[in-house]
């Protein structure tokens, strides 16, 4: 067996490739269990985090005198560091809100509020920037602005604004639902057939009408809740 877990200059190649590959499994592991959010709903908390874990992996590949013990020892410390505030922030609303912030108003009931701007080095042309960004080009039409901890804005605009929903027509809609996959990649998907209440043959047929002869020349195929059938070719 390699040496794996002494100093740099002590471990032959094959040594630093498993040792490579440990950490990248033990990071990726911890990273799986610490964290769902994308970057861009990172909290604070979150982004020092994965931050020093990036610092802590890097340490192990290149720098001789840090062995492996050395390396994978606060990283695991972090992992549990991490979630047993994780933990008591679910307990302290207080807590919480020191280690990820609070939501903050940026517009409140139509006004500008500019000492909270001041605060997050926001000037105007940024705010209308994010605003348009949310599809929202009249700030008029904005009642209350909320920049929320992880970074993303939370907008509500004045009721007069607001798009008509079935609900305010007094309308009955059909719930939609998500189509299925029924090829992929030249693959059948033969539950999804089942589930979406259509079979093999029904499902030749419709390929004809896109031009198609096989299943293997199919990229992606879904049916959806009224059986309409999309098709994307190879």
């Amino acid at each position: 067996m390699p040496q794996v877990f002494g100093e740099l200059k002590d471990i032959t190649l094959m040594g630093y490739v498993i040792r490579t590959i440990l950490v990248g499994v033990i990071v990726f592991l911890v990273g799986r269990l610490v964290t769902k959010r994308s970057f861009s709903q990172m909290t604070t908390f979150d982004f020092a985090l994965i931050w020093i874990l990036g610092a802590l992996t890097v340490s192990p590949l290149l720098e001789g005198d840090v062995t492996f013990t050395r390396t994978i020892t606060p990283i695991l410390t972090l992992f549990f560091w991490h979630t047993a505030l994780s933990m008591i922030s679910l307990k302290s609303r207080s807590f919480a809100h020191f280690f990820n912030g609070k939501p903050l108003l940026l517009i409140d009931d139509g006004k500008i509020v500019r000492k909270h701007l001041r605060k997050h080095f926001m000037n105007i042309d940024l705010l209308l920037a994010e605003l348009r960004i949310r599809k929202v080009f009249d700030i008029s039409e904005v009642r209350y602005c909320m920049l929320e901890p992880n970074g993303q804005l939370s907008i509500m605009k004045y009721s007069t604004h607001d798009p008509v929903t079935a609900s305010d027509m007094k309308t009955a809609v059909s719930p939609v639902n998500i189509p299925l996959v029924v090829i992929n990649d030249g693959k059948l998907f033969e539950e999804n057939l089942k589930t979406a209440n259509v079979d093999l043959m029904w499902l030749k047929e419709n390929l004809k009408t896109h031009q198609v002869d096989c299943i293997e020349a199919v990229y992606l195929a879904t049916v959806d809740q009224d059986k309409k059938l999309y098709v994307s070719k190879k």
